[in-house]
């Protein structure tokens, strides 16, 4: 059980010059959960992988918390339940996605990146791969919770470039590890908890393109009381703006205070959002 009600939000958009959008993005209140996957690969395969990821892993999800998918007994037994449920998911989200690119020429070196982000009592387990990005604002202070895997980090983590450098550099684009790419992959897995009022910012690496980390808190803690949709929107409408060379996608997930409502009143809520 969760002590604080959990507000959503996501926005795509294709960018400037990009012929499709290869993003896919997922929100799921009834989940608790939230992913990013940005695809890569020729023709529509990038676009194909991104959405295996996403349906893929919530799909799942949904099924473990059904009784319809059980986790195996031996599916890393140390971990917590959310921790076995999100990695599992990811993991056959992976086998699909490679399985696909097996499948014919066309879809041969397709892949995707995955940030995904589920809440469950009161603790965010990210599954991630790639890099888009998990971002936590908390008392007005940002900070970025996942570690890229790409070369450009790499060479930050070896000295030879700063990040500032990094962040223009034509190997930017250069993942080390991505989905679909081999059978099976590493996942970087983030356990931490929640508190009231944190905003929680899942991004593919369009939205930071455009946008660097003090610019992202700054729209984050200017649009704290404004609707979450409209902050999404201000943050891919700035990214494209300043930027927009990529596909933008932004999903934001705000930690709220309970809201105690009748039965009448949680019904009509739902029937409204509809």
């Amino acid at each position: 059980m969760r002590s604080f009600d959990i507000e959503f939000a996501a926005v795509t958009d294709i960018g400037k010059i990009r012929e499709k959008n290869e993003d896919n993005v997922l929100i799921s209140s009834d989940l608790s959960l939230g992913v990013v996957a940005d695809g890569m690969g020729g023709h529509s395969a990038g676009e194909i992988a991104s959405s295996i990821a996403v349906s893929v892993l919530a799909e799942t999800v949904r099924k473990i918390n059904a009784g319809a998918l059980q986790i195996p007994a031996n599916f890393l037994p140390k971990l917590s339940q959310s921790e076995r449920k999100v990695l599992l998911a990811a993991n056959l989200a992976n086998a699909a996605i490679y399985s696909t690119a097996q499948s014919a020429d066309t879809y041969r070196m397709m892949g995707t990146t995955l940030t995904g982000l589920l809440i469950e009592d009161n603790i965010a387990t990210a599954v991630h791969v790639g890099d888009s990005r998990l971002y936590l604002l908390r008392n007005d202070k940002i900070i970025q919770i996942t570690t890229d895997h790409s070369l450009a980090m790499e060479h930050i983590r070896r000295g030879l470039l700063t990040k500032a450098e990094a962040d223009h550099s034509k190997i930017q684009n250069i993942l080390t590890r991505a989905m679909g790419i081999k059978k099976n992959i590493e996942f970087d897995l983030l356990k931490f908890p929640v508190h009231e009022n944190d905003i929680l910012l899942l991004c593919s690496d369009g939205l930071y393109k455009g946008l660097n980390e003090e610019q992202i808190g700054a729209l984050l803690r200017a649009g704290q009381n404004m609707p979450l949709v409209k902050l999404c929107k201000q943050l891919v409408y700035e990214s494209n703006d300043r930027d927009g060379q990529d596909n933008v996608s932004c999903v934001l997930v705000k930690i709220l205070p309970p809201q105690k409502l009748s039965f009448l009143q949680r019904l009509k809520k739902m029937v409204s959002s509809n």
